[in-house]
């Protein structure tokens, strides 16, 4: 069960890394220019939240950060990161029409935008640092800011997602 700082690290950064990459790739799909803009400014703040990962690990030094024994984090770890978070742009649109598979992309962003959030808020009440518990607070309050945002931006392409 036991979970090492550089795993449950690693995992983060790749949830940063994948939202990069998908906001990115999914603004070739999109033609309305605000919406564009959204979706670029997303994808620089999946990039500073991946740095701010980085700096974390590259300080951890092999402290303890109270997570280490959490079954919650586990589990979730084991369940929700086997796969990527956000899944491949081009293999949505393939699927679908542009309206559909723009929406279809944004329902999954807003998943992974949950899982992002419930993910750093269950790392942040276990961790006992409290430089690191701060930082995990405060990605915490960006993942639920960029869910609040896809939804909405979701509900402009797909009135019925919620």
């Amino acid at each position: 069960m036991f979970i090492s700082n550089e795993e449950l690290l690693k995992a983060s950064i790749q949830i940063e890394r994948e939202g990069k990459f998908f906001y990115s790739e999914l603004c070739d799909h999109i033609d309305d220019p605000a919406t564009k803009e959204f979706l670029q400014v997303m994808a620089k703040e999946e990039a500073i939240h991946e740095e701010q990962f980085k700096k974390i690990l590259d300080e951890k030094n092999d402290r303890a950060y109270g997570w280490e024994n959490q079954q919650n984090l586990r589990e979730l770890l084991d369940n929700k990161f086997k796969t990527d978070i956000f899944p491949p742009i081009n293999k949505i649109m393939d699927q679908a029409s542009k309206l559909q598979g723009v929406g279809q992309a944004l329902d999954f962003a807003v998943e992974a935008e949950k899982v992002s959030a419930e993910f750093y808020s269950l790392l942040g009440d276990a961790c006992d640092e409290i430089d690191i518990k701060t930082q995990l607070v405060q990605l915490e309050k960006a993942e639920k800011e960029h869910l609040d945002r896809v939804k909405s931006l979701a509900k402009h392409y797909a009135p019925k997602c919620e």
